[in-house]
């Protein structure tokens, strides 16, 4: 039997819908606030990529790393400010977010 291998990920894949729809700038501001709201000045610095807006801007994919990922979520789900944003699905691997036909 084949020993399974499997690819170490640093990164963490978050698949977000927003509404009212907004460009990648107002979707990485309300990350920011809501970051700050939860836990403080601090932790609105996390380092995060927006690496795809959906064309009218409805959902969003970003890229943290592992620990980050954990608060940006608890974040999200903790905010009232506006653009309301939702986590549909989170991953380690970042296909299977795009797989899906969830949202979009």
């Amino acid at each position: 039997m084949a020993g399974q291998y499997t690819l170490p990920s640093e990164y963490h894949y978050i698949l977000f819908s927003v509404s009212p729809p907004c460009d990648a700038l107002a979707i990485r501001k309300a990350l920011q606030d809501s970051l700050a709201q939860s836990f403080g000045v601090t932790s609105s610095n996390t380092y995060l990529d927006i690496l795809w807006v959906a064309d009218p801007g409805v959902a969003a994919v970003v890229r943290a790393s592992q620990p980050d990922a954990v608060k940006i979520m608890a974040s999200v789900v903790a905010s009232t400010s506006s653009p309301r944003i939702s986590v549909i699905e989170d991953s380690a691997f970042l296909p299977s977010l795009l797989a899906n036909d969830n949202t979009i």
